[in-house]
C-alpha cells in the first residue's frame, strides 16, 4: 500500500469526532493532540506477525494501523497514543486514503472485499466485494481508481485489480496484470502518474511498472532478480512522487540502489549508504527519502534529501527495536516521519514514533560562560555547534532568553546574528541586570535543511550585600512589660520588607510583623516581654540584592 497522505478537506475536532463514536469503534483514549517534537506511544497492537501497513490522515491528524491479527485498524495521533480502534475489518491489511481525507480504504483478504470507513466517525460505510477467493492485500489510490493486488500462491498465483470510485457505484476489474505471472499478491505503490507493482518476500524479485494514465494499467517496464537465499526478498518498495526513481528494500546489507522509471541503473541513480538490512522505504511528498533498517547499528531510519546520497538525518530508536517492514510514513506536508519499531528485546507490542523536522538535518548546539560574573558588567557566551551536513550557513541567528530572579519566566532578549568560526563557534555578549542563578537559553530556529536546536548555560551572579540591624531600647525588661525594637535597613535595589520574628526560650518562632520600612530604613514595633526572647529582622533580598538577618535578645527580669 502507498499514497498515504491526505490533506484537503475541513477537519473536525477531535473532541466531536469521538463524541459520535460508536458502532464499531471501540474508544481507548484522548482526542488528537499536536506533538511539539519527537515522540513515542506504545500501541495496542501485538509485534506477532502478521503485520499491518500504516498511513497518515494530516487533516484529522490521525495515524491509521491495520492489525490483521484481529481484524482491526488502530487509530493514533500525531504523538504516537492510540485513540481509537475501528473493528469489524476481518483480516484488514492494506490501507489507503481517498485524496480528500474523508474515507479510509482497508483491503480484507479474509473476507474476499474492500471496505470504506469514514475517518471522522471511524465507522464502515460501504464494502465493496472484489470476487470469490480474490483475497485482496495491498492497495494503492490513483486518481478516482483504487488499485489493489489480490490473489495468492495456493489460490492460483496474483494479480492486480481495480476499484473504479468515479461513478455513482464504484466497479471491481480484475486480472490486469498485462501478462506478469505473480506468484502471490504484489504489493503496490504509486507516484509521478504510474503504478508499481512488486513481489512481497520473495525470490526471485518482480518489479513491474504500470502506465495508469489511461485508467487501465499498461505495462510500461519489467524486471526479475534473483537474491540470494539469505535474503527473504523484498520487504517493501517505493516510487519518488515525480515517478523518476524507484526503491525496493530487500534486505541487502550496507546499500541500497535505486531504479529508473525503466527499472535499470545507471549514473542517473544514486546508491545509498547504510549499516543494517534495509526493510522499510517510503518517500516524503516533497521528494526527501526515508530508509529503515532491521538490526541496525546505532542507526534505524535514514533520511535522503532529493538526489543526495548521503543521509541528512540519522534516527535511533534504541537497542533492539527495530524498523517493521512498511513501517514509515510521512505526514502530508513532509513535516513528520512516523516509524513503527518493536518495542526492545522482551517488548510484546509495536511502537509508533514520531519524528519532526525529519527531512531535516538534525543539529546539536552547546552553551557555555563563565561560572561566576560581576553584575552589571558584560559577559561572554559561547556556543558551539556540532558537525552536520549539509554545512551550516557561515552566519545564523540565534535568539536568546534570559531567565533570572527578575524575570524567572524568561526575558527576550532578541535575535541576534553571529558568525561561526572554522570551529563552528560562535560569541554572543550580555550584561546581567538581576543576580543569583541566571540562566541563557540559546535557540538556533533552524532553516530549509536544518532542524531547529536549543542549548542552555547557567552563570552565577552574586547580588549586591545590604545591611541589616536589629536594636532594642533596653537588654532587659521587667516580665510582662513592653519592649520597643526597630529594624533598620540599609540600601536595596526594589525590595523594602523586613519580616520580625520573636522565639521566647522554650517556644516557637513566630511572625510578629512584615512591613516595608519608612523612608530612613526602619521599622519599628513593640513586644510584651514574658520570658527571654529573640528576636530576628528578615530581609527576604530581592533581584539585585542579597537576603540578610539581624537577631538580638531581650532578657525578662522579675523585677
Amino acid at each position: 500500500m502507498r499514497v498515504r497522505h491526505a490533506t484537503s478537506r475541513t477537519a473536525v475536532t477531535a473532541a466531536t469526532a469521538l463524541a459520535i463514536l460508536s458502532g464499531s469503534v471501540c474508544l481507548t483514549g484522548a482526542g488528537a493532540q499536536t506533538a511539539a517534537a519527537d515522540s513515542r506511544a506504545t500501541l495496542p497492537i501485538s509485534a506477532d506477525w502478521p503485520r499491518g501497513e500504516m498511513v497518515v490522515d494530516g487533516v484529522h491528524r490521525h495515524v491509521f494501523i491495520s492489525d490483521p491479527k484481529t481484524g482491526s485498524v488502530v487509530v493514533a495521533d500525531y504523538t504516537g497514543k492510540a485513540v481509537a480502534r475501528i473493528t469489524g475489518e476481518t483480516g484488514g491489511t492494506g490501507l489507503a486514503l481517498s485524496k480528500d481525507s474523508a474515507t479510509l480504504y482497508v483491503a480484507l483478504p479474509d473476507a474476499d472485499a474492500i471496505s470504506a470507513v469514514d475517518t471522522v466517525t471511524f465507522k464502515e460505510t460501504a464494502r465493496y466485494a472484489t470476487g470469490a477467493n480474490t483475497a485482496p492485500l495491498d492497495l494503492a489510490l490513483a486518481g478516482d481508481r483504487l488499485w489493489f493486488g489480490y490473489g495468492a500462491y495456493a489460490r492460483g498465483g496474483g494479480n492486480l485489480g481495480s476499484l473504479d470510485l468515479s461513478g455513482p457505484e464504484p466497479t471491481v476489474t480484475l486480472d490486469q496484470s498485462g501478462g506478469v505471472p505473480w506468484e502471490s499478491a504484489p504489493q503496490l505503490t504509486t507516484g509521478g502518474g504510474v503504478l508499481l507493482a512488486g513481489s512481497k518476500d520473495r525470490s526471485p524479485e518482480e518489479l513491474t511498472v504500470y502506465d495508469i494514465s489511461s485508467g487501465t494499467a499498461q505495462q510500461r517496464a519489467h524486471r526479475t532478480e534473483i537474491m540470494p537465499e539469505s535474503l527473504g526478498g523484498q520487504e517493501d518498495l517505493a516510487v519518488s512522487p515525480d515517478g523518476d526513481e524507484i526503491i525496493t528494500a530487500n534486505g541487502t546489507e550496507d546499500s541500497v540502489t535505486t531504479l529508473r522509471p525503466d527499472l535499470f541503473r545507471g549514473k542517473d541513480t544514486r546508491t545509498l549508504q547504510i549499516q543494517g538490512e534495509p526493510n522499510a522505504v517510503e518517500y516524503a511528498p516533497n521528494g526527501a527519502l526515508a530508509v529503515g533498517v532491521r538490526y541496525g547499528r546505532g542507526t534505524d531510519t535514514y533520511v535522503y534529501r532529493p538526489g543526495d546520497t548521503r543521509a541528512t538525518r540519522f534516527i535511533s530508536t534504541g537497542l533492539y527495536n527495530s524498523v517493521q517492514p512498511h513501517g514509515l510514513a510521512w505526514a502530508p506536508d513532509s513535516s513528520r516521519l512516523f516509524i513503527l519499531t518493536t518495542d526492545g528485546a522482551g517488548g510484546k507490542n509495536l511502537v509508533l514514533r514520531s519524528i519532526d523536522d525529519a527531512t531535516k538535518a538534525a543539529t546539536s548546539l552547546k552553551a557555555s560562560a563563565p561560572a561566576k560574573a560581576p553584575l552589571d558588567k558584560k559577559l561572554t557566551l559561547t556556543g558551539t555547534f556540532a558537525f552536520v551536513l549539509p554545512e551550516l550557513p557561515g552566519s545564523l541567528p540565534i535568539e536568546v532568553t534570559r531567565t533570572d530572579l527578575a524575570s524567572p519566566k524568561g526575558k527576550p532578549l532578541g535575535t541576534r546574528t553571529v558568525w561561526l568560526s572554522r570551529d563552528r563557534e560562535f560569541k554572543i555578549e550580555d550584561t546581567p541586570a538581576a543576580g543569583g542563578k541566571v540562566t541563557y537559553t540559546l535557540r538556533y530556529p533552524g532553516d530549509a535543511t536544518h532542524a531547529p536546536t536549543t542549548a542552555t548555560t547557567t552563570v552565577t551572579v552574586p547580588r549586591n550585600k545590604t545591611t541589616l540591624t536589629l536594636a532594642a531600647n533596653a537588654k532587659t525588661v521587667v516580665r510582662g512589660k513592653t519592649a520597643t525594637l526597630t529594624a533598620k535597613l540599609g540600601r536595596t535595589w526594589k525590595e523594602r520588607k523586613v519580616s520580625v520574628y520573636a522565639q521566647p526560650a522554650g517556644g516557637a518562632k513566630k511572625l510578629l510583623r512584615t512591613a516595608t520600612v519608612d523612608r530612613t530604613g526602619k521599622l519599628v514595633i513593640t513586644y510584651k516581654v514574658t520570658k527571654n526572647t529573640t528576636f530576628t529582622a528578615v530581609y527576604g533580598g530581592d533581584a539585585r540584592t542579597e537576603p540578610t538577618q539581624a537577631a538580638t535578645t531581650i532578657k525578662a527580669r522579675t523585677r
